[in-house]
């Protein structure tokens, strides 16, 4: 991923910047608010992360446009609210949310990694994903993620181990717990026909008993399980009729779309009011003009690509609610009798010889689920202490790259994140970030750029400044950074004195007006190319 050129704004003011390099990146001024942060968060923003704009700014007043290269082919976008489009290889598509750009970005961009959610593998959320590699000015903690949304840093971790291809599989998640389960109830049958070889013959009526004492626990668990399926299964129906729903709206409109061109082949459509012939689509962020059969047929085409993406969301929901009812299936299958089917069946025993076939059968299927407990266990322990391995080699990476950068400092890394409550403030804060950023870097040996605003936060010297900038350099890969220098470093001219860096000065922006006049007709022509009326 190689960052070509960013720009934000509307019709009336804009900010366009096409400098940046495949190199490392330096965006500074000499003083603060020269619209530095809302340039990074823009550019972040345009491509589905949840960005933190300055209070002072409302973005949904503005576009957002990025132009960037992934494996050496280019991408557009452009986002307004929700609402993203892309533009590739003359392909054009329209998401209205997301969701649906994120399943693109996963199919047609970069694939992305899956995690446990909820009992179900899922993928990350894009601004989970973009944490890896992006760190923005405002709301940092060192001991959390900076946009949590629906994630935690559980989920963070999981990102890294299943990137690197060590993860704990759920798809099949009732396999532990669930073995484990049955292996209780196949125990407690075995007690229980064991107990009926010493009085079965003395008294069927106390067998009977028994059995139903035995039994009413299993009911318990067995019930609690049932429980917990059928609220899975309805949870999953709700998502599968939104989706359903979402693609029956999109057939219609193709449909609505399609029946347009024929009218338009029989005659004009004008507009009552003002006598035009100009017909828009819209949702609720964009507007397109389709009596221009070229627009219409790349927003056709961006529809069907959306509702493909909707049969493959609702078949993998259709898969994942067979799976509950298979479980269902299986949980029912596995249960012992309850005391109605006991009595139906009591007669049938007539003496320790039958109770001995069902103990040898109920052995047989102990033994066959006991087995299958530990070669799962041994599979779960496997990939714990593989990933107890990353997390170890990712701290140990960090620690190398602080001593590199402080040779006296005195923090210690015992975890990717630092404790709840305990946040590191200042340099230390952004020493930490460095760490972890390039750490990660290291060990995943992602293609992605390293995005860091306000790199040098918190009275960082220069010493340590110097030291991290020949570490960006080194990387050999697009990192882009953003800086506040005070006068005399400024007057000193001080990163233009250092090879390799691409030095981009934004001092001679006036105060809080980085969106100018000057740069709205050539943003007209960025919106001009998404067909955009408005």
């Amino acid at each position: 991923m190689i960052v070509k050129e960013v720009a934000f704004g509307n019709l009336n003011e804009a900010f366009i910047e096409k400098r940046f390099e495949n190199k490392t990146n330096i965006i500074f001024s000499n003083d603060n608010n020269r619209g530095k942060t809302l340039l990074m968060q823009s550019l972040i923003y345009s491509i589905g992360y949840e960005s933190i704009f300055p209070n002072s700014f409302s973005p949904k007043k503005y576009y957002f446009y990025s132009k960037i290269e992934f494996n050496n082919s280019i991408f557009e976008f452009l986002r307004k609210g929700n609402s993203i489009l892309v533009i590739n290889n003359e392909n054009f598509n329209v998401f209205s949310t997301i969701s649906e750009f994120k399943y693109f970005f996963d199919k047609e961009i970069f694939k992305l990694p899956k995690i446990d959610k909820n009992g179900e593998q899922k993928l990350v959320d894009l601004s989970l994903f973009y944490e890896l590699f992006f760190l923005g000015q405002d709301s940092r903690n060192t001991s959390n993620l900076i946009v949590k949304g629906q994630n935690n840093k559980v989920d963070f971790l999981n990102m890294i181990y299943s990137l690197l291809g060590v993860s704990i599989s759920k798809s099949n998640k009732y396999d532990i717990e669930n073995l484990k389960k049955e292996k209780g109830i196949v125990e407690t049958k075995i007690k229980a026909e064991t107990r009926k070889i010493k009085v079965i013959k003395q008294n069927p009526q106390i067998a009977s008993f028994i059995s139903s004492a035995s039994n009413n626990l299993d009911f318990k668990n067995t019930s609690n399980q049932l429980k917990e399926l059928h609220l899975n299964i309805v949870e999953l129906r709700k998502q599968r009729n939104r989706e359903e729903n979402r693609k029956i709206k999109l057939e219609n409109l193709i449909t609505e779309l399609s029946s347009l061109n024929r009218t338009l082949n029989e005659g004009k459509v004008k507009c009552l009011d003002c006598g035009s012939n100009k017909i828009i689509f819209s949702n609720e962020d964009f507007e397109f003009e389709v009596s221009n059969n070229y627009v219409k047929k790349n927003i056709i085409e961006s529809i069907k690509n959306n509702i493909s993406i909707k049969f493959e969301i609702i078949d993998e929901l259709n898969q994942n609610i067979h799976r509950e009812q298979i479980q269902i299936k299986k949980l029912l299958e596995t249960s012992t009798p309850d005391i109605k089917n006991y009595i139906l069946f009591q007669d049938e025993i007539t003496d320790s010889k039958d109770v001995d076939k069902i103990i040898a059968e109920l052995q047989k299927e102990l033994d066959e689920i006991t087995n299958k407990i530990q070669n799962n266990e041994i599979k779960t322990s496997s990939n714990k202490d593989l990933q107890k391995d990353i997390l170890s080699n990712i701290i140990l990476q960090m620690k190398s790259y602080y001593s590199t950068i402080d040779p006296q400092g005195l923090l210690i890394f015992e975890d990717l994140f630092t404790k709840t409550g305990e946040t590191y403030s200042g340099s230390e804060g952004q020493e930490y970030y460095f760490s972890k950023i390039l750490s990660l870097n290291k060990i995943l040996q992602h293609k992605f750029p390293i995005i860091i605003d306000s790199f040098r936060e918190g009275e960082l010297s220069s010493s340590k400044e110097l030291s991290m900038l020949n570490e960006f350099i080194s990387l050999n890969k697009q990192v882009i950074l953003t800086s506040t220098l005070k006068d005399e470093e400024y007057d000193a001219d001080k990163y233009y004195n250092i090879e390799s860096l691409n030095v981009i000065d934004y001092s001679m922006l006036a105060d809080s007006k980085i969106l100018q006049s000057d740069f709205a007709p050539e943003f007209k022509k960025i919106m001009e190319k998404f067909n955009v009326e408005k």
